[in-house]
């Protein structure tokens, strides 16, 4: 009899054993995705803040498009960045931003910026 008892033992730990493995590729697939989305906002966040705090004439804001792969944190992901910049007219830029996981198809996280020479308040 106590040889039954140890067999079906040891098949419910071999089941609660596969469940948690199962259990931790499934984590561990959700981090890497989170990973990802949060390198893509955070190189997106870093490209912007860094060409907004340029001044309106800089030659870095001339119109024309843009490339750059770098890697970004959280998680060390490679993102690849293009972005266009174009004279709207009135002393208006536009910026247009789009990164996605370097190497990889699929949707790409888009953002744009307009950057103003003067916003017209009167003193």
């Amino acid at each position: 009899m106590s040889l039954i008892e140890v067999l079906v033992a040891a098949a419910l730990v071999l089941l609660l054993v596969a469940g948690a493995a199962g259990m931790m590729t499934l984590a561990l697939n959700a981090k890497r995705r989170g990973d990802v989305v949060a390198a893509l906002a955070h190189a997106v966040e870093d490209r912007l803040a860094a060409l907004r705090s340029r001044p309106f004439d800089d030659p870095a804001l001339a119109a024309g498009g843009y490339a750059e792969t770098r890697t970004a944190e959280p998680g060390r992901v490679p993102i690849s960045e293009r972005w266009e910049i174009a004279d709207v007219g009135g002393g208006l830029k536009r910026i247009r931003l789009a990164a996605r996981q370097d190497g990889r198809s699929g949707p790409e996280t888009v953002a744009v910026l307009f950057i103003s020479r003067d916003l017209g308040f009167d003193p």
